[in-house]
């Protein structure tokens, strides 16, 4: 039976998942066991196996588990969509600008529609794959794009009020870079995303 699974829990699978398609477009492995997914993320060999136990499947056998099987298992559990889902850029300075080529989006789901920012000059000169627009188009081209998640990576004091743009727009879910706490309707989820304090629980961990 399928249990509860806590954020941590979520965010482990999540991460494993991205493991486990590594490890299929990379090496010949068509089963893994829990002490190697402990060497490769560091997680203890019992959080692995609590972790897939709340799976509620059996995808295991005396070998280790099927890599295609948990891939699936996990998927279908926390409703990681194949379906492609439209994002966008909110914000084009050194950190928004870094996102342009990220490769990463080419091996997953989501797809950039779109980059914003306040500077027009920001946004014709830089390149990116996708069209680039100034913040006052922001509203029509989420509508006309169908824009589902945006990533937020403005300067601090422009935060807050992007964010109530974007949840006006109907966005479902910020990632956001900035340091600011954001406020959002109930409509709207944010992961914020912060290397502060990725630093404070490594150093309290430590």
């Amino acid at each position: 039976m399928k249990k509860s699974i806590s954020k941590p829990a979520r965010e482990r699978l999540i991460q494993l998942v991205r493991l486990l398609e590594q490890v299929q477009s990379t090496e010949t492995l068509a089963v893994i066991t829990s002490a190697e997914i402990e060497k490769r993320t560091g997680w203890t060999n019992a959080t692995v196996r609590r972790d897939i136990s709340l799976l509620g499947i059996n995808c295991a056998s005396s070998a280790g588990y099927s890599i295609a099987a948990l891939i699936e298992a996990i998927k279908a559990v926390l409703n990681i969509s194949r379906s492609e889902k439209k994002c966008c850029i909110v914000g084009l300075g050194r950190l928004g600008s870094a996102l342009l080529e990220f490769e990463g989006f080419a091996h997953s789901s989501f797809k950039i529609a779109a980059g914003f920012d306040s500077s027009v000059n920001r946004t014709e000169i830089l390149s990116a794959p996708f069209p680039l627009y100034p913040t006052s188009r922001m509203e029509a081209v989420i509508a006309q794009e169908g824009i589902e998640y945006a990533i937020l990576a403005v300067p601090e004091r422009s935060a807050q009020e992007a964010a109530e743009r974007l949840c006006k727009c109907g966005i479902k879910g910020i990632v956001n870079y900035t340091s600011v706490v954001l406020r959002v309707n109930d409509g709207t989820m944010v992961e914020n995303i912060s290397v502060i304090d990725a630093l404070q629980k490594l150093s309290s961990a430590g």
